[in-house]
């Protein structure tokens, strides 16, 4: 090869001596047979047995199970799905910001029908705000997936974020955006370069994996009829089941009502169980102690002002070991924007933010406030780690 290849170029001259540039006649007509058993037409009739998961050959066990191989989305719990049904308690469950399971089916209906309807019409711009105000803050399998199903020309079969950003940087490319911009963004780029030419998306999201998987395991294995990519949070983490809160001293009064609002959780059966520096005992190792309670989070929420920051122990160590972990493990990371600071401009822009940066809570009375910290709490409810 030239020495001016790159690397991608390379495994890709050795990949293709194997493997075609489409799918093969078993995948497309696998794709087809989920269009013929759920048409779009259909989605909107979809009954609680025909969508959720824990019922036999519903629409959310095709995406997770019979259609693995055209881009898998398996890990993490049921929850991801907004309702299903536990075979255990012999009952239907939902994630606890919804009423009941049919108003979860409701809701999960209408956020896949408006996810159609703006690609129909070529509106990709919108997606994700769909997605996220829809579907629920992090439920990135059920936007990606369906889409990719439905409109295989528009999107690749890749439903986790951190991993369209891992191989966008790998073609040198910054990545924008949330789940759905970032998955165009990549698609956009591999189309322009000639060596892709003739590929079809399916074929685009195996070369990647198979010859430039994403850091520390996250990959699946060679065979594609073994793939799976984490999800948000995947249940092979099960070490990891805390809430991390990480806080500038100087924003103590916005951590308090942020705890009030946890401790309301008791009052349920959903309890939430968080970690903030005030939990260490005296005479602890504290930097030990942060330590520890990072490493086994799920979730990091960040308090962000212009205190934190400009906070040389969080630049230097809580944010450091939290951005890798939500590279490598999927940790999600929770900002919330308390006031006017450059947030938009640094690194922790990539997350989306609980409430818009450009309203952050000061600018917001008491009531306000206090719906964005229930906002979090609701967040939490959907992203546990465990079928409570």
């Amino acid at each position: 090869m030239n020495s001016a290849t790159k690397p991608w170029q390379e495994a890709l001259h050795i990949w293709l001596r194997q493997h075609p540039k489409t799918a093969t006649s078993h995948q497309q007509k696998l794709r087809e047979d989920f269009v013929r058993h759920f048409p779009i037409e259909s989605l909107s009739t979809m009954t609680l047995d025909q969508y959720a998961i824990g019922k036999p050959d519903s629409f959310c066990y095709w995406l997770e199970f019979k259609t693995n191989e055209l881009g898998g989305i398996r890990g993490g719990n049921a929850a991801k799905f907004g309702v299903w049904w536990s075979k255990s308690e012999d009952r239907w469950r939902w994630n606890s910001s919804y009423q009941n399971a049919e108003n979860a089916l409701a809701s999960m209906k209408r956020g896949l029908l408006e996810l159609i309807a703006a690609t129909r019409n070529l509106q990709f711009d919108k997606l994700d705000k769909i997605g996220a105000d829809l579907l629920g803050y992090n439920r990135y399998s059920l936007r990606g997936k369906p889409l990719y199903l439905y409109f295989p020309e528009y999107f690749l079969p890749i439903s986790n974020p951190e991993h369209l950003r891992y191989f966008l940087g790998l073609f040198g490319e910054k990545p924008k955006g949330d789940l759905l911009e970032l998955n165009r963004q990549l698609l956009a780029h591999l189309q322009s370069l000639p060596q892709f030419d003739g590929f079809d998306t399916l074929q685009m999201m195996i070369f990647l994996y198979e010859c430039m998987p994403p850091k520390k395991g996250s990959a699946p294995p060679k065979s594609i009829h073994q793939q799976k990519q984490i999800d948000p949070v995947d249940s092979s983490n099960n070490n990891r089941t805390t809430v991390f809160i990480s806080y500038s001293h100087e924003n103590q009064e916005e951590l308090n009502r942020l705890l009030l609002h946890l401790r309301a959780t008791k009052l349920n059966n959903n309890t939430v169980k968080w970690w903030d520096d005030t939990q260490i005992k005296p005479g602890a190792l504290w930097d030990e102690e942060i330590k520890k309670a990072m490493a086994s989070a799920y979730v990091a929420i960040l308090l962000v002002s212009i205190d934190y920051l400009a906070s040389e122990f969080i630049l230097k160590h809580e944010l450091p070991s939290l951005l890798t972990a939500a590279e490598d493990d999927g940790v999600i990371i929770l900002p919330v924007i308390l006031g006017p600071c450059n947030f938009k401009y640094t690194e922790l822009a990539r997350f989306q933010a609980v409430n818009n940066p450009s309203i952050p809570l000061s600018k917001m009375n008491k009531h306000e406030a206090d719906e964005v910290w229930n906002k979090v709490v609701e967040i939490l409810h959907e992203m546990k780690p465990k079928d409570f």
